[in-house]
């Protein structure tokens, strides 16, 4: 049987891991593209959107619909670049410590 106080210790460890890689994610950015690079999104680790460029180019009176369509291909495009950058650095954390995620 464990001792209470190791298994406390493993605890107050998980915790300090869990709030490093917490900070890590939070600093990861990925930029998602849509039409050719046209429109530009910066998504972050904590999945919110920091910015988005539209090329003015693209931008026609009558064509709202279209330009809506091809943000929200952006955004999405950022936030699954950005679920990969997790995984990944899940992966990495989890094999430090021998656990399969």
């Amino acid at each position: 049987m464990m001792n209470p106080l190791e298994m406390l210790k493993d605890i107050q460890n998980l915790q300090a891991k869990a709030e490093e890689v917490k900070g890590r994610l939070a600093q990861i950015k990925c930029t998602g593209y849509a039409m050719g690079n046209m429109i530009e999104v910066v998504a972050t680790g904590d999945l919110k959107v920091e910015s988005i460029k539209i090329d003015p180019s693209i931008v026609k009176e009558g064509q709202e619909s279209m330009l809506e369509v091809l943000v929200a291909s952006a955004v999405n495009n950022a936030f699954e670049l950005v679920r990969e950058r997790i995984s990944d650095e899940m992966r990495q954390v989890g094999g430090r410590y021998g656990l399969s995620v």
